[in-house]
């Protein structure tokens, strides 16, 4: 079982980090893919078109910036896991958003990405050894964990869940 990140090296992390339940990480990324897919499953391709306010994203917007955050999140885990020393850059969400087009793709397409980038995380964490969980590296001038990293993977994901059923449904 993989531990909860003792301390969390920034409190920018802290947001989501603090939203995951305790558990296994594996198994709580595991059933958030389950529950998370099944979930969105149930939304229309019309419903998926449309965002909440003005200048807000629409909900496949939401679910592509998912995916995109979650590779990006994994990348940093993998680099940290494999000893880079170099810093990892940020990621500006409104630009990968814009550049990505999400809404000419189909709700079933953006469904099966999110799936396949969860699947690939969890196929990620099974190669990090022990050793290599409480490892550190450099995002955005901030030390961070690939355990807080993992566990903000859940929480980020648990944080726009919210916002969609708040907001959106």
């Amino acid at each position: 079982m993989r531990p909860r990140p003792l301390s969390i090296e920034n409190p920018e992390n802290d947001r989501y980090v603090s939203l995951v339940p305790d558990g296994d990480i594996e198994e709580i990324l595991s059933k958030q893919r389950t529950k998370t897919i099944t979930f969105l499953s149930s939304i229309s391709e019309e419903s998926a078109r449309k965002a909440y306010a003005p200048g807000k994203w629409t909900l496949k917007e939401v679910i592509g910036h998912m995916a995109d955050a979650e590779r990006v999140m994994s990348y940093r885990m993998l680099a940290i896991a494999r000893n880079e020393s170099a810093p990892l850059p940020a990621m500006d969400q409104d630009q990968y958003v814009s550049a990505a087009n999400f809404n000419k793709l189909s709700w079933e397409q953006l469904l099966a990405g999110l799936d396949t980038v969860r699947s690939n995380t969890l196929s990620l964490i099974s190669t990090i050894d022990d050793a290599a969980w409480d490892r550190s590296g450099t995002v955005m001038n901030s030390p961070v964990s690939i355990g807080t990293i993992a566990y903000g993977i859940v929480g980020h994901e648990l944080h726009h869940l919210k916002v969609i059923s708040d907001k959106y449904l």
